[in-house]
């Protein structure tokens, strides 16, 4: 009753109409049976990273890959806004990869892959903190306790294989959007994804604005390769994650010109 009566008060009408707004500018319809999920549909556009997209673009994803799914956040988020032929989700975590087959086994346009990504294919170490959406190939630098805590804590190990992107994704001529959220490894999974990379439109990828990792990427190493060696430009980007009063991360939209088009109308000539 509270969710009806704020739809038809005249707050709950704006708030409909921007909804609707943000949702159509990545090609998301809303049915009448949808309009009292707006507010949530809208939200899983922005913390997706959809709404970084200038219109027009989002509708026409066909292949997107999930690198370092966890349990599925994201590519549920991406689900409820929008439908590409084929999702690859990628996720070496074992529990968290349990709970991705038991939310999208069932999905035809789901792929999943319990593999870690990197530079190689070889067998390594993954350390699973307690939160572990922190969980790292690589050791989480002291220093971060000051700015998460001890979520990050390493409760135990396990070993997983890990493969490249170059590998994985050997027969999609495309890559529509690529997700890359590995936790400080940025580095060696761009590394093995040269090929992976002349061949995708998007990507979106988690920035550090400090190392949280011994011997992690952050925002500056990260940039650097993607627009030097690869020719992408940032396109735009989600407000910083702000703890104990520094900026900690954001995901930047980085976009490829060589296969896409026109980006936006420019702004001036």
């Amino acid at each position: 009753m509270k969710r009806f009566l704020k739809f038809i008060l005249p707050c709950g009408i704006v708030d409909l109409t921007k909804n609707r707004q943000k949702l159509r500018d990545i090609g998301r319809r809303l049915s009448p049976a949808e309009w009292l999920k707006s507010d949530r549909l809208a939200l899983d556009a922005e913390q997706s990273g959809l709404s970084l997209f200038a219109p027009g673009h989002v509708g026409k994803l066909r292949n997107v890959v999930d690198v370092g799914a966890n349990t599925g956040q994201w590519s549920g988020m991406l689900l409820n806004c929008v439908t590409p032929e084929k999702l690859i989700i990628i996720e070496p975590l074992p529990d968290a990869f349990s709970v991705l087959q038991k939310k999208f086994g069932n999905n035809r346009r789901v792929e999943l892959h319990n593999v870690a990504i990197g530079e190689r294919e070889s067998v390594e170490a993954l350390k699973i903190t307690r939160d572990t959406t922190g969980a790292s190939l690589l050791q989480p630098r002291e220093e971060m306790r000051a700015v998460v805590g001890s979520n990050w804590t390493i409760t135990s190990e396990v070993e997983v294989k890990m493969t490249t992107l170059d590998r994985l994704l050997v027969d999609f001529a495309e890559v529509s959007l690529l997700k890359i959220d590995v936790q400080g490894y940025e580095k060696p999974v761009l590394a093995g994804a040269k090929q992976t990379l002349a061949r995708t439109k998007f990507l979106l990828v988690e920035l550090n604005f400090m190392p949280q990792y011994d011997g992690g990427s952050w925002f500056g190493d990260v940039h650097q390769i993607l627009t030097r060696d690869f020719g992408f430009f940032l396109a735009n980007a989600s407000q910083p994650q702000v703890l104990n009063g520094r900026a900690s991360m954001c995901d930047g939209l980085y976009v490829n010109p060589n296969l896409v088009g026109q980006w936006v109308k420019p702004d001036f000539v």
